[in-house]
């Protein structure tokens, strides 16, 4: 029986974040599919004109295009990633599902839970200023847990979607009935760590299983599980064995 799996990148990212996973999977026989997401890997602008339901239409064009050519599918993402192969998976008849860092929700006040005090106000600010300048990621973050996306620069409204459709694939979650792999660490900053715990307590899954991976450097937002020196081989090692005790590679 031929395993597809299918790698969905994160917001405003690009497949390379997924890579790392590529050889390792098609060493375990595995044909996989690492998508590039609509308005990803070409422009800023593209960008600035795609939506939550883009990145979901593309994430279902990429599954019904594997699943053509494979018996069944895993669904992996890192980030939104995750978010999206959750959604895939309350939708479609996936195999497994596997997330790494994947928000159900984006910032929560109570308990207080939000990489910047600004998130709440999103909503407004978008109107008043669409497009928010910040600062370039650190060469020295970049060498530690390497990145490739749309750098130094914020699209509110493309950030308001994403906000919105999150909370959306968080109230499918209880239409997710395939295995799952989740991974976070406990001290990320850029998706809070709660939002493991929710997505393992909502899921319908028989077989549901959670890692916390632990990052001790302090230099990163500890969310590119994939790439962090400190963290991806324990990641390929991770989802090799949900493989091989799920669909049995």
């Amino acid at each position: 029986m031929k395993t597809g799996c299918l790698l969905i990148h994160g917001w405003a990212g690009a497949p390379f974040e997924m890579e790392p996973l590529v050889h390792p999977l098609e060493v375990f026989g595995c044909v996989v599919s690492n998508c590039t997401l609509p308005g990803h890997g070409t422009t800023f602008d593209d960008f600035c004109t795609t939506w939550f339901e883009d990145w979901a239409a593309g994430a279902e064009q990429a599954y019904e295009e594997l699943a053509q050519r494979v018996d069944r599918v895993v669904v992996i993402g890192l980030s939104m990633g995750g978010t999206l192969a959750l959604h895939l998976a309350s939708k479609y008849p996936v195999a497994g599902v596997v997330t790494m860092a994947s928000p159900v929700y984006v910032y929560k006040l109570f308990p207080p839970q939000m990489k910047d005090w600004r998130l709440p106000f999103v909503g407004l600010l978008r109107h008043v200023r669409p497009i928010w300048p910040g600062s370039p990621r650190r060469a020295e973050a970049n060498e530690i847990a390497p990145w490739e996306g749309y750098d130094g620069v914020t699209s509110l409204p493309q950030l308001w979607s994403l906000m919105e459709g999150v909370k959306k694939a968080g109230r499918t979650l209880d239409r997710v009935t395939a295995p799952l792999l989740a991974m976070h660490c406990p001290t990320d900053r850029t998706a809070p760590s709660g939002n493991v715990w929710e997505i393992m307590r909502k899921v319908s899954s028989k077989y549901r299983r959670m890692e916390l991976i632990p990052i001790e450097e302090t230099v990163t937002a500890h969310h590119m599980l994939t790439t962090h020196r400190e963290t991806r081989e324990r990641v390929c090692g991770l989802i090799q064995d949900f493989l091989v005790k799920t669909v049995g590679l």
